[in-house]
């Protein structure tokens, strides 16, 4: 199974992105289809046995849309279409000049003089709106026809109706009143209003798209495209798709750094920003770990690459951002399916308008009336304002949190998120520090410290369990040698096993070495601390205690997390340690001594009872927790299962970003209700009026044009909004 993402062109509204997906999911061998409206971009996983990347694109251009091979930067994409726009829009004013300009001939107190004799011509007006319907207007056309071979309607079927029904119309009544000594009543310039004001609504939509994609672009154009090398007969300047995992990079002062890996040597100030939302100076040296996307600021360093170029936090920030576009909250959905009907319902009311007025007016110019009418109608209708309305505001939250240090992989846990009434918070990794220290060793039997040292480190060096890896730092500190291990097995949430030397070793709770038979002598626990029990062949040795300081913000969260949700402490550890930890934390209710199950099993039962749940871990323990929870966030600091299975990945590691999320979720949903509530009041409104005869067909177009701008720009708002909760602070 393969996976491409396609820039497409030429998608008006929410309508003609379900066709696409709906077309492309008939076809054999393309397994899923996701289009992002906002990122004009489709996601496309197929097999390519059965189907390949060019007749993919063959199909999409057949639907009547531009397909190519997706851009290094969505800005691009948005440039090139900003550029049509304003070209069409341009050409349609520069025509609809002239015909506005005989419009207002026939307002009352306007100066007639001012208006040239051929502007008033009908013949001179027809060939305008010839070239406007025809030239400026084929796009339209050309996107109606397709919609129409395929059984469904968009903004172009509306916009090509409308304009059609003006043109033919008074094509009619030209040519009838030729004759005629009267000057006929003309609706060419309605086409010129129509098209004038539709593009310049098309042209500062895709401009106002353009700055909802900013914080995307900012991620995008810190991929270093170039980056000096180190190899054996000097320095080299190479593309960074190119770097092999174990290359040697060299970053100077001032330089973006292009890759992950570890600093092999040098000393140097970098600037983190891009990952944790703060801008001060992180200190780096041999042995520290550095990211793309970072900047050296002051020094230099020689970096060793241990992740290829698609594979650096920087892409997969990229990647999760771009996938958030195709997650639909169930929001969103609802309102897919009502834009599926809205441009069929839309012409009826035209169409029940137009018969109205000519079957109960009793005018000479009845079937004038009842034209007029029934433009309105089609033009005052906007299927855009729905379609925009959900996704430019989930693209500017999900752009704008992911340069603060949360990464929401969809738009589903956004609007979930604000509705958790529980958080379930993981001790380890998460309200600690996750860097434990072994404070003390206590032998059984006679055995000796630096045994029972020596044989836990074996096994912990192939674990990556926090607790693990201060085993393995305590026998490097105490110059410890340890052996290697043989069939290793690591048990979530209990301990670890394998053969050192020939003997079998166990390391875990107390629990699990009771389960395993292992008679253990009681030792007194101290309130804070883990303690790890080991066991050689089937007899008890001793044990190490560890303690993991609790996270300096951790009370702070705790107390804002408690204002919006009842927040519980699930842990694997013993109950004292745990207990300690939760009094420290301001925590009243901690289940203690879960296994991975335990967890998983607690939420169920808490959503069982209609409580909406959302889990805060980090390790590999807490997977299936962070999968079955309503909302899962993950520590950026832990392991790859647990941010696999989070909806949620905490980037920077730290704890206030719990709140960041909260406060996220809770202003960008708000921003997609007021645009949704602006949409439906515009249609419910503005239709009735226009079939009621109130409003003119000039002032509906420009109405038209206008609403769709004005949902984009109030999701621009999220921006300013989400600046200002930043500067305020997020937790009081």
């Amino acid at each position: 199974m393969k996976l491409h993402q396609i820039h497409v062109t030429g998608m008006t509204c929410t309508a003609c992105a379900a066709r696409i997906e709906k077309v492309l999911r008939k076809v054999e061998g393309i397994q899923s289809v996701h289009v992002s409206l906002a990122l004009s971009q489709a996601t496309i996983h197929h097999e390519p046995k059965q189907i390949g990347l060019k007749s993919i694109l063959e199909k999409i251009e057949k639907l009547g849309y531009g397909a190519h091979v997706r851009l290094s930067d969505p800005k691009e994409g948005n440039k090139a279409e900003i550029d049509a726009y304003r070209m069409r829009f341009i050409s349609a004013a520069c025509l609809a000049v002239p015909l506005i300009w005989a419009m207002m001939a026939h307002i009352p107190f306007w100066p007639a003089h001012w208006t040239p004799s051929l502007f008033m011509e009908p013949v001179f007006q027809w060939v305008l709106a010839t070239l406007l319907q025809f030239g400026v207007g084929y796009p339209f056309y050309y996107g109606a026809y397709q919609a129409l071979i395929h059984r469904t309607a968009n903004m172009d079927t509306l916009v090509a109706l409308s304009t059609s029904a003006a043109y033919f119309y008074s094509h009619y009544v030209m040519f009838e009143s030729r004759h005629s000594l009267t000057h006929p009543t003309l609706y060419f310039d309605t086409i010129a209003m129509v098209m004038t004001a539709v593009l310049l609504g098309k042209w500062l939509e895709t401009m106002a798209k353009g700055r909802a994609l900013k914080q995307l672009s900012a991620l995008y154009a810190l991929q270093v495209q170039r980056v000096r090398i180190v190899r054996i007969h000097g320095e080299e300047w190479i593309t960074a798709d190119l770097v092999q995992i174990g290359d040697r990079i060299r970053v100077k002062h001032g330089e973006w750094i292009s890759v992950d890996g570890y600093v092999q040597s040098g000393i140097a100030d970098a600037d983190e920003s891009m990952l944790t939302g703060e801008s001060r100076a992180v200190a780096k040296g041999r042995g520290d770990r550095v990211y793309a996307g970072t900047q050296c600021l002051v020094g230099s360093l020689d970096i060793v690459v241990d992740k290829n170029h698609a594979g650096t936090r920087l892409s997969q920030m990229i990647g999760l951002i771009e996938t958030a576009q195709q997650g639909k909250p169930a929001i969103q959905r609802t309102v897919d399916r009502i834009a599926a009907y809205f441009v069929p319902l839309m012409i009826g009311c035209a169409a029940l308008t137009y018969a109205g007025w000519l079957w109960f007016s009793h005018a000479a110019d009845a079937s004038e009336t009842a034209m007029r009418h029934a433009l309105s109608v089609l033009l005052i209708a906007c299927p855009c304002a729905l379609g925009l309305a959900t996704p430019v505001s989930i693209l500017i939250a999900t752009g704008s949190s992911a340069q603060r240090g949360v990464l929401f992989k969809d738009g589903g846990s956004l609007e979930k998120l604000r509705r958790t009434d529980i958080v379930l918070l993981d001790k380890t990794g998460t309200l600690t520090e996750g860097s434990p220290q072994v404070t003390a060793i206590h032998p059984a039997d006679g055995s000796h410290k630096a045994y029972i040292l020596s044989m836990s480190a074996a096994l912990a060096s192939r674990s990556a369990h926090p607790l693990a890896q201060a085993i393995v730092r305590a026998a490097r500190d105490k110059q410890s040698i340890y052996s290697e291990v043989q069939d290793f097995r690591e048990w979530a949430g209990k301990g670890m096993e394998g053969y050192v030397t020939g003997k079998r070793v166990l390391v875990g709770n107390r629990r699990w070495l009771l389960e395993q038979g292992i008679h253990l002598k009681a030792q007194a626990d101290q309130p804070g601390y883990t303690r790890l029990y080991i066991a050689v062949n089937g007899k008890f040795i001793g044990t190490l205690v560890l303690i993991d300081e609790l996270k300096e913000d951790a009370r702070k969260v705790v107390q804002a997390l408690q204002r919006r949700a009842e927040v519980w402490m699930v842990t694997g550890d013993e109950e004292p340690a745990a207990a300690a930890v939760a009094i420290h934390a301001g925590i009243d209710q901690v289940r203690a001594g879960m296994l991975p199950e335990d967890k998983l099993a607690f939420i169920r039962e808490l959503q069982q009872r209609g409580r909406s749940v959302a889990m805060v871990g980090d390790g590999i323990n807490d997977a299936a927790a962070l999968a079955a929870a309503d909302v899962g966030m993950a520590m950026g600091g832990g392991t790859d299962a647990a941010k696999q299975a989070g909806d949620i990945v905490l980037i920077g590691n730290r704890l206030s970003n719990i709140i960041d999320a909260y406060t996220w979720s809770r202003h960008t949903m708000r921003n997609v209700h007021q645009n949704l509530l602006f949409a439906l009041l515009y249609n419910t409104i503005t239709v009735p009026l226009a079939a009621c005869g109130y409003l003119d067909p000039r002032i509906a177009c420009m109405g038209m044009a206008a609403s769709s701008v004005l949902v984009v720009a109030n999701a621009l708002r999220l921006q300013v909004s989400l600046k200002r909760t930043d500067k305020k602070g997020l937790i009081s």
